[in-house]
Formats: structure tokens, C-alpha cells, sequence
């Protein structure tokens, strides 16, 4: 015969367990995914920084509207001249901080106009802008801007009352300091 402590449970017909009627079940726990705060500022962060050197290279890279040079502007520059030969020595003309009319000596109702090689380095340049350069030697006796010899532009100091630089090779230094423009008022 078999005793009941020997029987084993049916586990289809075991009970389950039992709760108290007082307790409230609780839900079981809903995992939220939030997204982390941090991440959020690194990309508007990286956003930001994106912005502004966007920015900042678009405003490298425009040209900005600069004013340059032209027939009859006033100048203020510093420039020195010597003939070739004498290069290593002092300057025939050195002047600072002064201010020139720009205009060629071959203008109508000009007296005291550039060279032409001079005059035609100067236009177009703006202000900080500076070089050194030269000028080939020029011959015009009859004043009419073209080179006796070599019948091209004369572009350096071909008239006989030019002094030393008459009909030398002259190498000219100059920096542009300020330029007011021809049609501006002075207020």
C-alpha cells in the first residue's frame, strides 16, 4: 500500500499560489529608454561651432570692396628712386609721407605728373600695397610719350632737364599709405 507522504503531486492540478487579498498586485516594471541629456548638448554643441566657423570662413574667403587707384586720385606714399649703378648708395629722390597727384607728365594742363612707368604701376593698387621695381632707360626729346629710341612708351625720365635720372635705368621703392579718391568732398 502507498502512504501519502510516498504520493507525488499532479503538477497540472497542484494550486498555485496564493496572494493576500489585501495587497494590490503591482504592474510589472516598464523599462523606459531616455536619451541621454549629454548627447543632446554635444550635438548642439557641435552644431554651434559648425555655425560660427562657417561663418567666419565666408567672410575670409568674400572679397571685400577695397578702393583702388585712379586717374587724378590723391596719394599718400612713401617712395624712394635710384639709378641702377648707384643702387647700393642713397636714393636720388626719397620721399616720405608724400602725397601725389595721380596723373601722367603727358596729361593736358599737367605740370608736375609721374613718369609714365610710375604712373601706370600706381593705378589700379590699393591701400599696404607696395613693391620694388624698375624702369628701363628713356629718351624723349619731343615730349610726346613715346621712347625716341625704341619708338614704345616712354615709361622713365627721358626729358634732358630730368637731371641725373635723365636716360638711366632707375629702380623705384614705394608703399601706398592713404588714397582719397578725385570725386570725394573733404568735409
Amino acid at each position: 500500500m502507498i502512504t501519502l507522504g510516498q504520493l507525488k503531486r499532479n503538477p497540472k492540478r497542484s494550486k498555485e499560489k496564493t496572494y493576500d487579498t489585501k495587497e494590490e498586485s503591482k504592474p510589472p516594471k516598464k523599462y523606459i529608454y531616455r536619451k541621454s541629456r549629454t548627447s543632446i548638448w554635444m550635438v548642439l554643441i557641435f552644431l554651434a561651432i559648425s555655425g560660427i566657423l562657417i561663418v567666419a570662413i565666408f567672410i575670409t574667403f568674400t572679397p571685400r570692396e577695397t578702393e583702388t587707384i585712379e586717374k587724378y586720385d590723391l596719394v599718400l606714399l612713401n617712395y624712394s628712386i635710384w639709378a641702377e649703378e648707384n643702387h647700393d648708395y642713397n636714393p636720388v629722390i626719397q620721399m616720405y609721407n608724400a602725397t601725389l597727384n595721380i596723373s601722367s607728365r603727358y596729361d593736358e594742363n599737367v605740370e608736375d605728373g609721374l613718369i609714365l612707368g610710375f604712373y601706370k604701376e600706381l593705378l589700379g593698387k590699393s591701400v599696404g600695397y607696395g613693391r620694388t621695381f624698375n624702369i628701363s632707360a628713356t629718351v624723349d626729346l619731343d615730349k610726346n610719350g613715346i621712347d625716341d629710341v625704341t619708338y614704345k612708351d616712354a615709361l622713365g625720365y627721358g626729358f634732358p632737364e630730368d637731371g641725373l635720372l635723365y636716360n638711366r635705368t632707375i629702380i623705384i621703392n614705394y608703399k601706398i599709405l592713404v588714397i582719397q579718391k578725385a570725386n570725394a568732398t573733404i568735409t
